[in-house]
């Protein structure tokens, strides 16, 4: 996560706020931050968000990851805020938004993830 200047700044069972400080090498040639990226930081906060929500030796796989754009992401420093819709025994929903320090919207993200939960549990 350190390459990507992600880091976590607050995880409970209600909601993860995982801030991105976009590295150069990140930012394409037109000074925004590369949509691929943004997904990155969304993958990473909704699957903390989910595993907040199992025990510790429970793991998830991502399944699918839908991210709606809605504006350039020019400012370096980012911060998505994620909860989970809904966590069934083998499949979890979460969704998220990622905005600008400012509070602007960039994008919007659902994404669904296989939880394989501890034998015997």
């Amino acid at each position: 996560m350190e390459v990507l200047g992600i880091s976590i700044e607050h995880a409970d069972t209600v909601e993860a706020v995982v801030r991105m400080d976009v590295p150069e090498p990140l930012m394409t040639p037109f000074g925004s931050v590369h949509g691929g990226f943004i997904a990155a930081l969304f993958d990473t906060a909704l699957a903390i968000a989910v595993h907040r929500r199992l025990d510790a030796s429970d793991r998830i796989a991502t399944h699918n990851l839908n991210v709606s754009f809605v504006s350039f992401a020019r400012d370096r420093h980012l911060v998505c805020r994620a909860s989970v819709l809904s966590l069934r025994r083998a499949v979890a929903v979460a969704e998220g938004q990622v905005a600008t320090a400012d509070g602007a919207l960039v994008a919007k993200a659902v994404g669904t993830f296989g939880v394989r939960r501890e034998p015997g549990r």
